[in-house]
């Protein structure tokens, strides 16, 4: 795998970014063995020979020899105590083939059309609460309160476009726009919540009850949400014991395993220890609901993961620093793939729960994609 080659080589090439990576992350690799009976030979075949325009293009020898020895890369964040177990070889399971994936796509424009006979969110403020100051209306959607509240101050911004896979840059700066717009009005409201927190669940493998384009806008009260909480106290125990920025130490990390990408005052990185599957991470210490190329950068990481990689349900998170203008910690902006959603199977298990998560997708796959999509 090109991940654990790439590893070796910061050890041999540059020993100052290797010791970096080493103060952050503990990698590991192991081969996994096994051995098939006769009467299984055919369908592991079938199962997870690699195909080209839907056929097998190798020997059913060489698919079983790829099943026998497995390699497994092992990557722990020894600070925030993320973990994620990297095997390729598992994007050939049944359901995860690319011919599958062609298929989705296919068919989730006309799923998506079908569902907008009789939508509430289409008709937002007929058919949807409002927060006691009211609506906030950008030029392309508005807010609503949500119904079934996450939390004391946890709202909805309806897009006025029903396909949520449809928006333009100018689309999406104003949901960001909108969003900002009601998190300023909420502090002003009650200063005590001082945390905002968008996210968006795009379709039904994410989350979304409403397959009607939408994204959730909260504020937390005195602190942030527990798990932008838990990275802000791993990073302050990182700077206690090394003297160094986490922020920018982790960035350095990532540059040295070639996963990220250059960006003004913006970090951007391939996660080495993914949540899920395709995980981009973005810090910035400006803000994604004023600035122009953050929100460029964000337009442009979603059209590449729809329009180059097919990712059709998806999870963008943007977690926040307090608004008593505290400038100790950056925004941190998340993306992940959620998969086939169409498929019946979860894309996350009890190893992603309560072990460590199991990524099939190579990271320099997601960076590639990304270099190579020239939208801004």
């Amino acid at each position: 795998m090109e991940l654990e080659n790439k590893i070796k080589m910061i050890k041999e090439q540059d020993p100052n970014s290797y010791k970096i990576f080493k103060s952050i992350f503990e990698v590991s690799s192991a081969l996994g063995t096994m051995r098939f009976p006769r009467s299984f030979h055919e369908k592991a075949w079938k199962y997870f020979g690699i195909r080209e325009s839907g056929k097998l293009v190798e020997s059913q020898n060489e698919t079983l020899n790829r099943l026998k020895n497995q390699r497994v890369i092992n990557i722990y964040n020894r600070w925030t105590g993320e973990g994620s177990l990297f095997n390729s070889l598992r994007a050939d399971r049944p359901g995860m083939k690319s011919e599958e994936r062609d298929k989705e796509l296919s068919g989730v424009y006309d799923y998506i059309s079908d569902k907008a006979s009789g939508c509430d969110f289409c008709q937002a403020e007929k058919y949807t609460p409002e927060d006691v100051f009211g609506r906030i209306r950008g030029k392309h959607c508005i807010t609503g309160s949500n119904i079934a509240k996450y939390d004391a101050w946890s709202s909805i911004i309806f897009y006025k476009r029903h396909n949520p896979l449809e928006f333009s840059l100018s689309e999406l700066s104003d949901y960001l726009e909108t969003a900002g717009n009601w998190f300023e009005q909420v502090f002003r409201q009650e200063p005590h919540y001082t945390h905002p927190f968008f996210v968006w669940n795009c379709l039904d493998k994410a989350g979304a009850s409403q397959v009607h384009g939408h994204a959730q806008i909260l504020m937390s009260k005195n602190r942030a949400y527990a798990k932008f909480e838990a990275l802000k106290r791993a990073a302050r125990m990182y700077q206690d014991k090394t003297g160094k920025n986490y922020f920018q130490s982790i960035h350095l990390a990532h540059e040295a395993a070639g996963l990220t990408i250059e960006g003004d005052e913006i970090g951007i990185m391939a996660s080495l220890t993914p949540l899920k599957e395709k995980e981009l991470v973005i810090y910035s210490y400006n803000s994604p609901f004023d600035d122009n190329m953050i929100k460029k950068t964000i337009f442009w990481a979603l059209r590449t993961y729809i329009d180059q990689l097919g990712v059709t349900s998806f999870n963008l998170s943007i977690s926040c620093p307090s608004l008593n203008k505290d400038q100790e910690f950056p925004f941190v902006i998340k993306v992940v793939d959620r998969g086939n959603i169409f498929k019946s199977t979860a894309d996350m298990g009890g190893m992603e729960l309560y072990g460590s998560t199991v990524i099939a997708d190579d990271p320099y796959r997601v960076l590639n994609a990304l270099k190579n999509n020239k939208i801004i």
